[in-house]
């Protein structure tokens, strides 16, 4: 069964162009890239999810985040 999200791929794709648009325009490289990613969701679950949830939150980003990720070349 899919997964239905409470956002539009359109607001989800417009704010993926901005931050990758900030990115590029930084000429940013793939580790700092990622460095920069991880360290906004560490924030944002330390500053915004109550204690008691972030672990189980973690743990669902990783999992969902680790699905996603292709192993074929583009």
């Amino acid at each position: 069964m899919p997964i239905i999200s409470k956002y539009s791929n359109e607001k989800i794709e417009n704010i993926l162009d901005d931050v990758m648009e900030v990115l590029h325009k930084n000429d940013v490289s793939v580790d700092l890239s990622l460095m920069v990613l991880g360290n906004t969701l560490t924030h944002i679950i330390n500053s915004q999810v109550p204690s008691n949830k972030r672990k189980e939150i973690g743990d669902k980003f990783v999992k969902a985040f680790s699905a996603s990720i292709s192993t074929k070349d583009n």
